[in-house]
C-alpha cells in the first residue's frame, strides 16, 4: 500500500487532503458540541437558581427585604411579578392589577433581563406599557446619563414619534454606552435599593 501511494504521489495528496479535511471537520463537531453542552449546563444552572430566587422571594416579609442583598431581592421579586403575569389568561389585565411600584419593577426586570444583549434588543421585542414603565423606572433611580441613554432608544422605537429616527449606527452607539449598567449588576442593585426603600409595596 505504501508502495502505491509513493508511485502515486497524486494519489497521495488527495488521500491526505481527504483525512486532514475529515479531521478539521471532527475537531469542529468536537468544538462545537462541547461548546453547545457547556450553554446548556449553563441554561439548566440559571433556570434552577432562578426556581430558588424565586421560591425565597415568593412571600416576600419586611426581614426578607432588610436582610437580602439588593441584586438578589430584585431578581427574586422580578421573578415572581413575570410568574404572576405569565400565569393568567388576561396578561394585560394581571399587569393593570399590580401596584405602581410593581409595575416599575417588573417593566424594569424584563429590561435589564432582555437588555443583556444589547438595550435595544429590549424595545425590539417589548412595547407598551411595559417600555414606559421601564423608562420610568429608569429616570426615578437611575443616572442622568443613563436615563438619556434610554429615553433616546425609546423614542427611536417609539412608532408614535416622528421627530427620533431609528438609525443603527446611534442604537448601536447607545446600546455600547448602556452596557457597564448591565455587565457588572449595577441595574440589579440600583433597583434592588429601590424595593428596599419601597418595601410596603412589595411585601406580600
Amino acid at each position: 500500500m505504501l508502495e502505491y501511494y509513493r508511485s502515486h504521489p497524486a494519489t497521495a495528496a488527495l488521500v491526505l487532503s481527504a483525512i486532514i479535511a475529515a479531521v478539521i471537520i471532527f475537531v469542529r463537531v468536537v468544538i462545537a458540541s462541547e461548546k453547545r453542552a457547556k450553554s446548556n449546563q449553563a441554561i439548566i444552572k440559571k433556570l434552577e437558581d432562578d426556581k430558588k430566587l424565586r421560591d425565597r422571594f415568593s412571600a416576600l416579609t419586611a426581614d426578607a427585604v432588610s436582610s437580602s442583598e439588593p441584586a438578589e431581592l430584585f431578581r427574586g421579586v422580578g421573578l415572581n411579578l413575570l410568574k404572576r403575569v405569565a400565569d393568567t389568561p388576561d396578561m394585560n389585565a394581571e399587569f393593570d392589577s399590580l401596584n405602581e411600584e410593581q409595575k416599575l419593577v417588573y417593566s424594569a426586570f424584563v429590561f435589564t433581563e432582555d437588555s443583556k444583549e444589547g438595550m435595544s434588543n429590549f424595545f425590539k421585542q417589548n412595547g407598551k406599557p411595559v417600555t414606559d414603565y421601564a423608562l420610568k423606572a429608569v429616570q426615578a433611580v437611575f443616572d442622568s446619563d443613563f436615563a438619556s441613554l434610554v429615553k433616546f432608544e425609546y423614542d427611536a422605537y417609539d412608532g408614535d414619534n416622528e421627530e427620533v429616527s431609528c438609525i443603527p449606527a446611534e442604537i448601536e452607539d447607545a446600546d455600547k454606552k448602556a452596557e457597564p449598567y448591565f455587565a457588572d449588576g449595577t441595574a440589579e442593585n440600583i433597583i434592588g435599593d429601590y424595593i428596599k426603600n419601597n418595601a410596603g409595596s412589595f411585601i406580600s
